[in-house]
C-alpha cells in the first residue's frame, strides 16, 4: 500500500493508484470481499459517485457482476446449444452453422460487457456488405440476442445490445406462391404413375398436411370409421439421414378427411406400416420423390408448383368452404392464427369473380 493511498467510507473504498487515477471498490455478497470496479476515475468525487450507483444496483437486484462481464460470449453458448437440443434437427443445425459462420468469430472470445448497440450494428453491416441473405442476418442476429439474452440472465451485462441497435433489417418478403384449384390439384395427381403418388398429393392439398407429416403417416394413425387422421410424428430427411420426430410445433391433432380421400386411401392398405412407404416398406426420401415423382408432374402437367404449395392450398379452400381462420389454424396445425393468415391463406385465381356474382344476387335482392 505503500504507492497507494486507500480511504474507506461507510460502504465500500477508493483508492488512488500509482497512475493518479481513482480506483473504486466494493463488496461482492458472492464471496464477501473487496472487489474492483470495471473502470478507474479521473477523480474522487467519480469514484464515490459510481459506489453509490453500485450500492443501489445491488440493493434493488441491478447489479451486473464485474467478473462475469470480463468473460467471452463463447461463455454462454454452450449453455444455449444444450437448450436447442429438442428442436428439429435442421433448425438445431441452422442455428449452430449461425453461431460458428457468423457469430463466433466476431464476438466469440470477445468480453461481453465490451458488446454494444455499435459494434452489431458494425457487425451487421458487414454480413450485408459481403452479400449475406437478409434471411441469414436474421438468424445469425437471433442466435447473438438469445445467447446474449443467457449473459443478461446471469447479471453480466444490464441490457442486450442486441435490441440496442439503429441498423434494422427488413424481413425478406414474402412468395408470391400459386393457389391451385381442385382441377390444378387433378392435373398434378394424374400423370402420377403410382396410386400411392397420388394419394400422396391430393392428402396434401385437401389434409393440408406438412410433407414431413404426410410421410410419417402410420395406418394406425387413419381412423376410416370417423374418416379422420391422427398427426402425431414427422419425417425429416437432412444429410442423406431419416429422422422420425414429433410434428414442427410439438403438438398432436386430428384432421378430418373427405369421402373420397379417405375412399382412396382404403385401396393402398397394405401390410406396410406406413401409409406412403417406399419399395423397402421405409419412409420414403423427400428429396427422392420430389425428384422422381412431383417435378415430372408438373412438367406434364403444366401446373407450376411446389409441395408446400398445397397447404397453402387447403388453407385457402377451406377459407371458402366457410372455415374460420381459427378452424384453418387448428386444421394446419399453427400455433397462432397469424401465422395462418399470413403465410397460408391466400386468394385463389376466380375468387373475386365468385364473390361479385354473390354480391350481384344481393345487390338485385334489395331492387
Amino acid at each position: 500500500m505503500s504507492n497507494m493511498a486507500s480511504s474507506r467510507r461507510g460502504w465500500g473504498a477508493i483508492r488512488k493508484l500509482p497512475s493518479g487515477r481513482y480506483q473504486a471498490r466494493y463488496p461482492d455478497p458472492d464471496i464477501g470481499k473487496l472487489v474492483p470496479g470495471p473502470v478507474t476515475f479521473a477523480d474522487r468525487k467519480s469514484a464515490d459517485r459510481w459506489l453509490s450507483r453500485k450500492r443501489t444496483e445491488l440493493d434493488d437486484g441491478t447489479a451486473t457482476n464485474e467478473r462475469s462481464a470480463t468473460r467471452p460470449l463463447s461463455t454462454w453458448w454452450s449453455g444455449y446449444e444444450n437448450s436447442i437440443q429438442h428442436l428439429k434437427h435442421r433448425t438445431k443445425l441452422g442455428y449452430v452453422g449461425a453461431w460458428k459462420l457468423r457469430v463466433e468469430p466476431t464476438f466469440g472470445a470477445m468480453p461481453v460487457r465490451r458488446i454494444n448497440g455499435n459494434r452489431v450494428d458494425d457487425w451487421i453491416s458487414g454480413m450485408v456488405a459481403a452479400g449475406v441473405s437478409v434471411s441469414k442476418v436474421l438468424e445469425a442476429l437471433g442466435v447473438l440476442k438469445r445467447v446474449l439474452d443467457r449473459a443478461v440472465r446471469d447479471h453480466a451485462i444490464a441490457k442486450n445490445p442486441a435490441t440496442d441497435r439503429s441498423v434494422r433489417l427488413k424481413e425478406p418478403p414474402l412468395p408470391n406462391r400459386p393457389v391451385l384449384t381442385p382441377a390444378d390439384v387433378e392435373r398434378l395427381a394424374l400423370p402420377l404413375r403410382l396410386p400411392r403418388d397420388r394419394a400422396l398429393v391430393r392428402l396434401l392439398a385437401y389434409g393440408g398436411l406438412r410433407i414431413g407429416e404426410a410421410l410419417a403417416l402410420r395406418w394406425s394413425d387413419i381412423n376410416f370409421q370417423a374418416k379422420t387422421a391422427n398427426i402425431e410424428l414427422s419425417v425429416e430427411d437432412t444429410n442423406g439421414t431419416v429422422i422420425v420426430g414429433p410434428t414442427k410445433t410439438y403438438a398432436k391433432r386430428t384432421v378430418d378427411l373427405p369421402d373420397a380421400l379417405i375412399a382412396e386411401l382404403k385401396t393402398l392398405k397394405k401390410t406396410s406400416l406406413l401409409v406412403f412407404p417406399n419399395r423397402l416398406g421405409e419412409h420414403l426420401r423427400y428429396r427422392n420423390w420430389r425428384r422422381d415423382q412431383w417435378d415430372k408432374a408438373v412438367r406434364r402437367s403444366g401446373v407450376e408448383a411446389l409441395p408446400h404449395d398445397l397447404r397453402g392450398t387447403c388453407a385457402s379452400l377451406l377459407i371458402d368452404a366457410g372455415a374460420s381462420v381459427k378452424d384453418v389454424q387448428i386444421h394446419l396445425g399453427h400455433e397462432d392464427e397469424l401465422t395462418t393468415l399470413r403465410l397460408y391463406v391466400r386468394v385463389r385465381p376466380g375468387r373475386s369473380a365468385d364473390l361479385v356474382t354473390r354480391l350481384n344476387k344481393l345487390m338485385a335482392e334489395a331492387a
